[in-house]
């Protein structure tokens, strides 16, 4: 299920500064929605993306902000879906307002204006990111381009399979089998994302998916691609 938040600042027509390294403040909006069903340390059963509006204008630091936003939630799990619109719900009722301020020097309060449930088109191997596609190596190096593989490494469908896999055996119950799984770039582009002071390698753009399952795909698309999804990064659209 996946659903659309549109979220509007407390003062109409004001710009709003947010940090480029935005992510952790939507993470917190989370932690509110979900409250004590928050585990911080747990392989998250969703992924999420942020639309900033047309106007919005990115520096190297930060992001000016005017349009509403909009925060997009999808998850295969129909529990999750049903505590994250319930939380959306109480948060509305309750009037809550989540500071996206990078620091007190600048205000920027939003408000929940509305959720709506996304209409889901039919599946299809085509994909566009509408949030960084982040795939991880298994290595102790903590150079991003080490430590991140993307379309064009020598290794990247090897870590596509092998992220895949790890987040199924945790997410669902019962496996998917499949014996074929790679990404074949239509147009993409390698991102360097800041995140929690850090920097995260990934990758943006529209490609295909190629597998010999089709429910492959249809995780995928419900609970993102690669990992670090509930941190903001693997959430796909239909093309």
């Amino acid at each position: 299920m996946r659903f659309k938040v549109k979220l509007s600042q407390v003062e109409p027509k004001k710009e709003a500064i947010i940090s480029i390294d935005y992510r952790r403040r939507f993470i917190s909006l989370l932690k509110k929605i979900f409250d004590e069903r928050f585990n911080e340390s747990s392989v998250k059963p969703y992924t999420f993306a942020v639309y900033f509006g047309k106007k919005a204008k990115f520096s190297h630091d930060f992001i000016t902000v005017v349009d509403p936003i909009t925060f997009r939630f999808s998850t295969g799990d129909e529990e999750v879906a049903m505590v994250f619109y319930n939380g959306i719900i109480r948060l509305k009722k309750e009037g809550y307002l989540h500071d996206l301020s990078p620091n007190s020097e600048h205000g920027a309060f939003f408000r929940i204006e509305k959720i709506a449930l996304e209409k889901e088109p039919p599946l299809k191997n085509k994909f566009k990111t509408l949030s960084p596609v982040v795939i991880e190596r298994k290595t102790d190096s903590k150079s991003p381009r080490e430590r991140y593989a993307i379309p064009g490494d020598s290794d990247f469908d090897k870590w596509l399979v092998e992220n895949l896999q790890r987040r199924i055996s945790i997410l669902l119950t019962k496996p998917i089998p499949f014996t074929e799984l790679y990404l074949e770039p239509e147009s993409t582009e390698e991102v360097l994302v800041k995140h929690y002071g850090g920097y995260v390698r990934g990758f943006l753009g529209v490609f295909n998916l190629h597998t010999d399952n089709p429910e492959i795909l249809k995780f995928v698309y419900q609970y993102g691609l690669g990992v670090r999804t509930g941190q903001g990064f693997g959430y796909l659209e239909v093309v």
